[in-house]
């Protein structure tokens, strides 16, 4: 038993070794894709508008605080933060510029980048400082959010009640009622 499991250890090691490509004698590269990467990146709106806050507070631009917040966004969001830059770079106007960004959500709902686009709008127009500006907007987003989550959790425990109702009530009865009521009966 004890060879058969060494051998089977030695084939999985060795078919491991073959499965993963090499650079150079002596040399392992393991390769990843986006795909496979546990942290892609963030997309999520409150987190990105606290980051570019951070960053236009240090002095950054605004085209220059997208570029640094493309580095840390998952990659759909990154291409399209990169596109915005890139135009914003070449002179575009802002709402040009954030055309250029193309489609994030299904229709009728914001993604984070809509949200970033209009957080920064004034940012953008007027040259002021806006970090304080930006992060009140990441916490009113986060309100929102909870605020939907909250609500979503009390619908849940509304529309668990008919399952409820259904499944466990008729055995509650089946088992515990009818059982005391069938011994109180008297015998015929």
């Amino acid at each position: 038993m004890g060879t058969g499991l060494l051998v089977a250890g030695l084939l999985a090691a060795a078919c491991l070794l073959y499965s993963v490509p090499h650079r150079g004698p002596g040399t392992l590269v393991l390769q990843r894709s986006a795909r496979d990467d546990p942290r892609p990146g963030i997309a999520d709106a409150p987190l990105m508008l606290d980051l570019t806050g951070a960053i236009l507070a240090a002095g950054a631009p605004v085209a220059h605080a997208l570029e640094i917040l493309a580095a840390s966004c998952d990659p759909v969001v990154a291409a399209r933060l990169r596109r915005v830059k890139d135009a914003l770079d070449l002179g575009a106007e802002w709402e040009s510029a954030w055309e250029t960004a193309g489609p994030g959500a299904a229709r009728g709902r914001r993604d984070c980048v809509d949200d970033l686009r209009e957080t920064l709008r004034f940012a953008a127009g007027t040259g002021a400082p806006s970090a304080a500006i930006i992060h009140a907007c990441a916490a009113q987003l986060r309100r929102r959010r909870n605020r939907e989550v909250e609500r979503k959790a009390a619908a849940l425990g509304v529309k668990l009640v008919v399952p409820l109702g259904l499944c466990a009530l008729p055995s509650f009865v089946c088992l515990g009622v009818l059982p005391v009521v069938w011994a109180l009966l008297p015998s015929l």
